[in-house]
């Protein structure tokens, strides 16, 4: 019998949070706070003197008031999806496979409040318009 039943899929947000918590504080790493806006919902975090922070968009529902159905089941699966990221990140900081920097690095918040993604982004992107194509 096939099923549509995923681990963790029924989950409510603030049990994904707590997943995430306990993560975290297993990783060592006391400060931590999660945040929700419209669109968008992650976690904020600091190890040593460093900070990080995913945010990641949540899939607004195209219909219904902001507290139907569809909106909270969205909301209930970008946590999800966020546990299984900061799963799957700390696996493999624990295993050895990277670093902690390694594997946050794009999430890490420079001293002007924008992560690293966001300081090079643009800079990739020009560097590989203008790249010669290597076969």
């Amino acid at each position: 019998m096939r099923t549509n039943y995923v681990r963790g899929a029924s989950l409510s947000c603030s049990e994904s949070q707590a997943e995430i918590r306990d993560m975290l504080a297993a990783s060592g790493i006391r400060q931590f706070q999660f945040r929700s806006e419209q669109g968008r919902a992650g976690v904020a975090f600091s190890t040593g003197d460093r900070r990080f922070r995913l945010v990641l968009p949540v899939a607004v529902a195209a219909a219904g008031p902001p507290d139907s159905r569809s909106s909270q089941d969205a909301a209930r699966r970008h946590w999800r999806q966020l546990s299984v990221l900061m799963r799957a990140k700390l696996d493999a900081v624990s295993s050895g496979i990277v670093t902690f920097d390694e594997e946050f690095l794009a999430y890490m918040v420079m001293p002007g409040g924008g992560t690293v993604f966001q300081a090079t982004a643009p800079g990739i992107a020009s560097a590989y318009a203008v790249a010669q194509p290597h076969v």
